[in-house]
């Protein structure tokens, strides 16, 4: 979504702080609201997909004594990470920018799907969050009138390809209301996703008030696709040998 990305994202200057002006949605789990003092941006620039990586957002989540364990969140036990990359955090956990123009050029410059969001739910420097900024089919969602708004679309994303433009409004996903809340949004998503998947039917509905003027009406958007055969389909498997007669 870059750079697009960069110019829609609701940043605000509060004092010598940076937060937003409307809540938003970076990822399932992450609503960004008001007050909530976003740190800093980054990108790993070492290996994260390690054994034991692949749950790197929740590694270096709650305080900071948490954060510098090299241990997942909320556990004693399990793989710890590798110091280089425990090193690294530490060092982008000190940061803060103070300015907002820092974000808009960060966002326009680093790749938005491995993007980190360091931030602050209560303002202060002792518990700090650390979310990876991910999309929903190409969708960057938020509330900026109170009800759950399509903020951008990313280019040749599966949300682009169902029609879905910048300003449409979201009802309901796959049947279920979003009831202009972001989280039952997000919930409802994954609900969808998942029902299709069950399904095993090649798309999902979204129910869309579109920007300006006209009625609610259906969008649908493309599941991944599956792979139904077996990796050996296609190839001529010759029969086993006959053994050797032998001889009597």
């Amino acid at each position: 979504m870059r750079p697009e990305f960069a110019l829609v994202f609701p940043l605000a200057q509060n004092g010598n702080a940076v937060t937003v002006k409307y809540p938003v949605l970076i990822n399932p789990g992450t609503v960004i609201r008001p007050g909530m003092i976003l740190r800093t941006l980054y990108v790993l620039s070492i290996d994260a997909q390690a054994p034991g990586g692949s749950d790197l957002v929740l590694a270096h989540k709650g305080d900071q004594d948490n954060a510098y364990a090299r241990a997942p969140a909320g556990s004693e036990e399990g793989p710890k990470l590798p110091p280089e990359l425990a090193h690294e955090i530490e060092g982008y956990r000190r940061t803060v920018w103070q300015v907002a123009n820092n974000f808009v050029l960060a966002m326009a410059q680093l790749p938005t799907d491995s993007m980190h969001l360091i931030y602050s739910p209560k303002g202060n420097d002792k518990d700090l969050s650390d979310e990876r900024i991910s999309f929903f089919d190409g969708l960057f969602v938020g509330l900026p009138n109170g009800k759950v708004t399509v903020i951008a679309v990313e280019k040749e994303s599966k949300a682009d390809q169902a029609g879905i433009k910048a300003g449409d409004e979201i009802v309901s996903v796959g049947g279920i209301p979003t009831r202009n809340d972001l989280a039952t949004f997000a919930a409802a998503y994954a609900t969808a996703k998942q029902t299709a998947k069950e399904n095993e039917v090649s798309t999902y509905p979204m129910t869309i008030f579109p920007a300006g003027a006209g009625n609610a009406h259906q969008v649908n958007l493309a599941m991944p696709p599956r792979i139904t055969g077996g990796l050996m389909d296609g190839f001529d498997i010759a029969p086993p040998p006959k053994p050797a007669p032998q001889n009597p």
